[in-house]
C-alpha cells in the first residue's frame, strides 16, 4: 500500500506541474478546448442531421445517440488528458535515448511512460460532455440510480483502459520499428469506431471490434448502462475484457523493454 500512495503522489505532482505550465500558456488551453469543442459540437450537429430522416439507428433514438456520442467524448477526452500525452511521446524517447532518463527514476517504467506528461484542456471537454449526457437523459425523462451512476463510472474508467492498451500496444512497436510515429496513425484512425452503435454492425467488423479490439463497448456499455437495464453479464464481460487488454498490452511493452539499448551503448 504505501508504494501505491508514492506512485499517487508522484501523479499529483506531475498534475499539479500540468496545471501551473496551463496557467502559463492560457492561450495553448483555450484554443485546445475550442478546438475539440468544435470537433464535438460537429459530431452531435451529424446526429442532428440524421435524426432529421430517421426515427431511429439500429433503436437508438436521438437523444439515445446523443448519450452514446458525448459518452465517447467523455472518454475520450479524460484519456486525452491522462495518459494519452505521454504515451505518443514514447517513440521519440526510444530514438533520442530519453527513455534512459525514465528508467533510472525510483518508479515503474510503464508508470512514468504513462504519465510523464498530461493536458488539462481535455478536462474542460469532458465536463461538457458530462452535461450533454446528463441533458439528454433529462430529455429522455431518465433518473438513474445511484448504482446506475457508480455502474457508469466504473463502466467509463473500462473504457479508458481499452484505449490504454490499444495505444500502449502500438507505441510499444516502436522498440521494434524506427518510425513508429506511422503507427500511431493507426489509433487515430479507428477510435472513433467507439462512439458507433453496436448494433449497427455486421459481421468481422462486429466480431474484431467487440473481442479482439473491444473499441465497440467503449460507449455502447456505459451508455446502455444508463439508458436500458442492462444484464450484469455484459457488463462483467467488459469489465474483464478491459482488464485482460490492459494486461495484455503491458505485458507486450515490457516485452519490447527488453529489446531496448541504452542510446550511451
Amino acid at each position: 500500500m504505501p508504494y501505491f500512495i508514492h506512485l499517487l503522489k508522484l501523479w499529483l505532482i506531475q498534475v499539479r506541474y500540468a496545471i501551473t505550465r496551463e496557467l502559463a500558456f492560457r492561450a495553448n488551453f483555450f484554443a485546445w478546448v475550442i478546438v475539440e469543442l468544435a470537433w464535438f459540437v460537429l459530431q452531435l450537429a451529424f446526429v442532428g442531421v440524421v435524426y432529421q430522416h430517421v426515427d431511429s439507428v439500429a433503436g437508438w433514438n436521438r437523444y439515445e445517440m446523443i448519450v452514446l456520442v458525448a459518452t465517447n467524448q467523455l472518454i475520450q477526452q479524460i484519456f486525452t488528458a491522462f495518459l494519452m500525452p505521454g504515451l505518443v511521446k514514447l517513440p521519440d524517447l526510444v530514438r533520442t535515448g530519453g527513455l534512459d532518463f525514465l528508467l533510472l527514476k525510483p518508479a515503474p517504467p510503464q508508470f512514468l511512460v504513462s504519465t510523464s506528461s498530461l493536458e488539462i484542456g481535455p478536462l474542460a471537454n469532458a465536463g461538457i460532455a458530462l452535461i450533454v449526457v446528463l441533458s439528454a437523459l433529462h430529455s429522455l425523462a431518465i433518473t438513474p440510480t445511484l448504482s446506475a451512476i457508480f455502474t457508469y463510472l466504473l463502466l467509463v474508467l473500462a473504457g479508458l483502459s481499452v484505449h490504454y492498451a490499444l495505444l500502449l500496444a502500438l507505441v510499444s512497436f516502436t522498440f521494434w520499428i524506427v518510425q513508429a510515429e506511422s503507427v500511431l496513425l493507426g489509433y487515430y484512425s479507428i477510435f472513433q469506431v467507439a462512439r458507433l452503435p453496436r448494433e449497427a454492425t455486421r459481421g468481422w467488423f462486429r466480431v474484431i471490434f467487440t473481442f479482439a479490439i473491444p473499441l465497440l463497448l467503449v460507449a455502447n456499455v456505459p451508455a446502455s448502462v444508463l439508458l436500458r437495464n442492462m444484464k450484469i453479464t455484459p457488463i462483467l464481460l467488459f469489465l474483464g475484457t478491459s482488464l485482460s487488454a490492459a494486461l495484455l498490452a503491458s505485458l507486450f511493452f515490457y516485452l519490447g523493454l527488453r529489446r531496448y539499448q541504452s542510446a550511451s551503448s
